[in-house]
């Protein structure tokens, strides 16, 4: 914000301005600046009169009946829907919330050939009977089952074809993730780092020593928000919790040969918030690559019976299955392919809903599965749109809802099943997920589909207690969101469109 010289104009910059729009698709055109999302903020800066004392009450009322509606408790019919409407009005049904976080897909990527979703199937390269094909050499697999968990899923229970993320890469997402949201110094902080000015390495060109930060999962205290995030509102609401691999992503050791002048460099490690600290497992692993998700299933599964297995579960679980972020193929390792990380990725997911759908809890259990931002793919609606999957005995059966969800829809729904108010004005101005649950249960179990075997080897991807783990793989493997990996990887597929294009042209 800034007020002109004469005071008689306001003066506003809006980095995200209109947004990203799609960034894939055939009504797509594919500019200079590519497909990655973080290159697609189109920014504006809007100049207008300052109004008058008047003027600014009757355009602030404005404002808000454009973005909300605001009306009496007393004036919401009551529904037999189990959530609801808002927290205190009636108990819910469901008493456990299991939230999984994944990493970095779109919606078109994954379900693009959902027929009962806006999907383009011709983007829904992890679907099923897709072609594979290796980043480097000429290996292929046609009629891939990519990802067939997640489409069982989707039509087994509910999804959305109308979720966003609020965030563009990690360094945002994992703050949104947690119901806090990022401040002027991560939003700002996030786009020259993401930009490739400013980071940990020697060769940065940022002013001052290797300054700014990465994408860690931990929200740093330079961005806590006043009233916290889920942990703290949890705790502060005597809602019982246990976390699996959220937040505690720390920043790693760097060691490349961009620190030949000074060594292995250390960043600061941010201190974890005490509620988060006190109920984390201390044995599941957080985000490495060389770590199949298998390992991380049998980790969750292994702690829950130990904990829970009869009574006792909390209110709320977290679980973090991050490996379709993707990666270098490993063959020897089960992964031949980047479309394998996304398989054992699948396959996770699948195992952990199975078990959850066949515990005594799972009568009085949602599961919310959501990505952490959209960066890694491409979107015929908007690179923001992402998958989001509703598992319970009270989802509405092979339902694709249409209305407009954020991360504050997430968390809307979640406070309102608990009884406890809204943390922020995002949740609190965000439409709950309601229009996806029925109050007709079906309790049957989820049986888990198993991993395309071209794709993926669970025997071969071995566990860090196996003696023969790649500890080698395990040291090298990427850090959370390394841009340079990322924006090299959308510039090569955006190479590939643009071949297509031209061979299109000539063939007409």
């Amino acid at each position: 914000l800034k007020v002109s010289p004469d005071g008689k104009k306001l003066i506003v910059a809006n980095a995200k301005g209109y947004g990203s729009g799609p960034n894939g698709g055939s009504t797509f055109k594919l500019g200079p600046q590519g497909s990655y999302i973080g290159s697609l903020m189109n920014g504006t800066v809007s100049v207008m009169d300052i109004p008058t004392d008047t003027q600014l009450k009757a355009e602030t009322e404005q404002v808000i009946q454009n973005n909300f509606t605001i009306r009496p408790a007393s004036d919401v019919k009551a529904t037999p829907n189990p959530i609801p409407a808002f927290a205190g009005q009636k108990a819910s049904p469901i008493k456990h919330i299991v939230f999984i976080s994944k990493e970095n897909r779109t919606y078109d990527e994954v379900f693009g050939q959902m027929a009962n979703g806006d999907g383009d199937a011709t983007l829904a390269r992890y679907g099923v009977g897709v072609t594979v094909k290796a980043r480097r050499g000429n290996e292929t697999v046609e009629k891939a089952n990519v990802m067939p968990n997640h489409l069982a899923l989707a039509r087994r229970f509910a999804m959305s074809d109308n979720f966003y993320c609020d965030s563009d890469v990690s360094a945002d997402g994992h703050r949104w993730l947690v119901n806090t949201y990022p401040n002027e110094w991560v939003e700002t902080g996030t786009a020259a780092a993401y930009g490739g000015k400013r980071n940990m390495r020697d060769t940065s060109s940022a002013p001052g020593n290797l300054s700014l930060y990465g994408s860690a999962g931990s929200i740093y205290p330079e961005d806590y928000n006043e009233g916290g995030s889920m942990w703290d509102h949890l705790d502060r609401w005597k809602k019982d919790f246990f976390n699996f691999g959220f937040g505690v992503e720390m920043a790693g050791a760097y060691s490349d040969s961009t620190m030949k002048y000074i060594g292995e460099k250390y960043t600061v490690n941010y201190p974890l918030p005490a509620p988060l600290f006190d109920r984390s497992s201390r044995t599941f692993p957080t985000y490495n690559m060389a770590i199949p998700d298998q390992f991380r299933a049998d980790v969750f599964i292994k702690e829950f019976n130990e904990k829970w297995k009869t009574t006792g579960l909390p209110a709320v679980i977290t679980l973090m299955l991050p490996n379709d972020h993707g990666t270098n193929p490993r063959p020897k390792a089960g992964y031949p392919f980047t479309e394998s990380y996304m398989a054992d990725n699948d396959l996770a997911l699948g195992r952990v809903v199975e078990f959850l759908s066949k515990t005594p809890y799972w009568k009085e259990m949602a599961i919310v599965v959501v990505e952490d931002d959209p960066q890694g793919g491409v979107d015929h609606i908007d690179a923001h749109r992402s998958p989001l999957l509703v598992i319970s005995p009270y989802t509405r059966k092979n339902y694709v809802g249409h209305m407009h969800y954020s991360f504050g829809s997430v968390f809307k729904t979640f406070w309102n099943i608990l009884g406890i108010p809204c943390l922020n004005q995002y949740d609190a101005g965000a439409t709950d997920l309601s229009d996806l649950f029925t109050d007709t249960p079906d309790f049957t179990p989820y049986r888990a589909l198993s991993a395309d075997a071209r794709l993926f080897d669970p025997q071969k991807a071995l566990d860090p207690f196996d003696e023969k783990f790649d500890w080698k793989a395990f040291s090298q493997s990427e850090e959370l969101d390394r841009t340079e990996t990322m924006q090299k990887r959308r510039a090569e597929d955006d190479a590939q469109t643009r071949e297509k294009a031209k061979k299109k042209q000539k063939s007409k």
